[in-house]
């Protein structure tokens, strides 16, 4: 069991398949492993449980301390507590909480032991493993076995949190050779590494600054639409698909725009790694002109097609696109029907998804 964590840790074996393990050495039918920011949870894998368990989990308010007494008394104990079912009033939370008792009696989740692993840098990692109402709470010699492992799987957490340290840092390095303005961002801003050419966009300070380590941009509602855009990309790397990169406008009539792309970065498994994703900030003007050069080759476009699509892709309607071009709306439109002829898309977002691909 030990030796599963520590495969998991070092990525020659599965999280998943450790937490299976020792849910099934203490006779439950969940285990968990979970993250707890400040107001956001990373991570949560459980085991036996279907994907979509995390979004409902939050969605019912589960990860707040005022809903769930586990949060609440378990993630203020001490690292190492061995913390049973009968620690909590978890009864009473869902009386209390409609959506969050819901959750728990559609996963059969009523009973737990858990502990508190780390508390470091604003975030806890917490181990638990669940058995439903039937089955009862965890009995005395299932609960040694289970404090027995759960140091084993404090150190492997810990193993696993400097490999993705030194990753970070490896970041960093390649971002020195980058000459775009990219920055690698957790989803709730926090910076982990900076290009260069990102680093003077911040100085300058006319669209994003840091605060505290964390990018802001002018506005509380263009900051907002920056970590939606972080958010969107890091929730795609975790559900397994890649669907267009989220893309980000800022700027008024009073300052040149500035488009942000967002995509996510490769992991599986991580505490800090996979919670992160890569922002691109380039002027539209140079959005459009790569992706009017390459919607041209990709498709065969005419320079009129061609014009059009790259002015797409850089978010315009086809209201705006004709104001740009001095052509007539019906014009724009004829040009839209046949791009999307040739590049076999239905939609605008589509042709993005397609062209963005290939920048």
């Amino acid at each position: 069991m030990v030796e599963r964590f520590q495969d998991a840790a070092l990525g020659s074996g599965s999280w998943t398949d450790a937490l299976g393990g020792l849910s099934d050495l203490t006779g439950a039918h969940v285990g968990q492993l979970i993250g707890l920011g400040a107001a956001a949870v990373p991570f949560n894998w459980m085991t036996r449980t279907p994907p979509e368990v995390m979004t409902q989990f939050q969605a019912a308010d589960g990860h707040l301390p005022t809903v769930n007494s586990r949060i609440r008394i378990g993630g203020r104990a001490p690292e190492l507590t061995v913390m049973d079912e009968s620690a909590f009033t978890t009864a009473e939370d869902c009386r209390r909480n409609p959506e969050y008792g819901e959750w728990v009696r559609r996963y059969d989740l009523a009973n737990i032991c858990l502990s508190p692993l780390l508390h470091q840098d604003g975030l806890t990692i917490g181990l638990a493993v669940l058995r439903g109402k039937a089955a009862g709470n965890i009995t005395l010699p299932e609960k040694r076995l289970y404090a027995a492992v759960a140091p084993h799987v404090r150190a492997a957490v810990r193993t696993q949190m400097a490999i993705e340290q030194q990753g970070f840092a490896l970041l960093a390095d390649v971002m020195e050779a980058v000459s775009i303005a990219a920055f690698v961002c957790g989803s709730d801003g926090r910076v982990h590494a900076l290009s260069p050419a990102a680093e003077r966009l911040v100085a300058e300070g006319r669209w994003l600054g840091l605060r505290n380590g964390r990018l802001a941009a002018r506005s509380d509602a263009e900051t907002a639409r920056v970590l939606n855009g972080l958010a969107q990309a890091i929730a795609a790397r975790r559900g397994g698909h890649a669907p267009p990169c989220p893309m980000v406008v800022l700027g008024d009539d009073e300052h040149d725009p500035l488009l942000l792309e967002a995509s996510p970065i490769p992991g599986e498994h991580a505490f800090r790694f996979d919670a992160a994703a890569l922002l691109i900030a380039r002027s539209p003007r140079d959005a459009e002109v790569r992706s009017r050069d390459t919607a041209r080759a990709l498709y065969g476009l005419t320079g009129a097609e061609a014009a059009v699509a790259g002015k797409l892709v850089a978010g315009l309607g086809p209201q705006a696109v004709a104001e740009q071009t001095g052509v007539s709306v019906g014009t724009v439109r004829s040009h839209i029907r046949r791009i999307f002829e040739k590049a076999r898309v239905n939609s605008q977002l589509e042709l993005v998804a397609a062209i963005s691909a290939r920048l």
